[in-house]
């Protein structure tokens, strides 16, 4: 609207609200994180018109932050399909030129539906053949390696990084699913070198960011890790910080935590 053109922060309002949902991704509450999200893309509709969306009043802002929730948390699947469904179908509908990008605003969504808890690479292929663009070289990787091609999953992550406009959709996912890849090669010491940067003192606070939402699975790959190489202790803190962060999350998230408990009991004091 353009009466809000006059008023100081319109231009901010819409992340200082989306930032909410950072407490929210963090506590895996993912209900409450989702409808912070809606509240800002209801106050963007009206105040803000973002240049890198088609139209003030399109649906891509919101269907590419709740992928990003979703895609970052692992599930549901049931939210992630319908973000990618919706992504695809708008797509398919749009011109050429609008193709690509706008399959991309569910691209965090295709991407969480194969590397979360449905496992379902099915999305991967749909936004691959509408984009026309390749996956991320971490999402081949992990891919190569749920066909057994271990070979080819260490010569995708060995690639140059890529710098296409598919790369920014996704960043927060970067790191953990290389990390993730390289545990699953058994690569634990890479494991836990490629998420040493990933921290609470490096995420946004000022903006939604997802990864808060990655936070918890990133702790357990990185707990799992150290398990692997037999450091206990660094192992349990890690489990204990998933279980203190998701004490109270979403049923979604509860075969995570449930990874965490059974993590932990392996490598408490106890278990020796």
């Amino acid at each position: 609207s353009r009466d809000f053109r006059l008023y100081q922060g319109t231009h901010t309002v819409v992340s200082d609200i989306a930032a909410a949902a950072n407490v929210f991704a963090y506590q895996g509450d993912l209900t409450n994180a989702a409808k912070a999200l809606d509240l800002a893309d209801q106050v963007r509709q009206e105040v803000v018109a973002h240049p890198e969306w088609t139209g003030s009043k399109g649906a891509g802002w919101r269907r590419a932050m709740l992928g990003e929730l979703y895609g970052a948390a692992g599930g549901p699947p049931a939210a992630l399909r319908q973000i990618w469904q919706g992504a695809a179908e708008a797509a398919r509908m749009a011109s050429a030129e609008q193709r690509k990008h706008i399959a991309h605003t569910g691209a965090s969504a295709a991407i969480g539906l194969f590397t979360g808890l449905a496992a379902d690479s099915s999305a991967l292929r749909e936004l691959e053949v509408i984009s026309g663009e390749p996956a991320a070289k971490e999402v081949r990787a992990l891919l190569a390696v749920s066909r057994g091609d271990s070979a080819a999953a260490r010569r995708t992550l060995a690639e140059p990084d890529a710098t296409s406009y598919g790369k920014h959709m996704y960043r927060v996912l970067t790191e953990p699913l290389a990390a993730q890849a390289y545990y699953l090669l058994g690569d634990y010491e890479t494991t836990i070198r490629v998420l040493q940067g990933y921290q609470p003192s490096a995420l946004q606070t000022g903006a939604f960011d997802s990864g808060w939402g990655m936070l918890g699975r990133v702790r357990l790959l990185r707990g799992a890790a150290y398990e692997k190489l037999g450091r206990r202790a660094e192992a349990r803190e890690e489990y204990r910080q998933v279980l203190a962060q998701w004490r109270q999350a979403d049923p979604a998230l509860q075969p995570f935590v449930q990874q965490a408990q059974r993590g932990l009991a392996r490598v408490s004091p106890a278990a020796s």
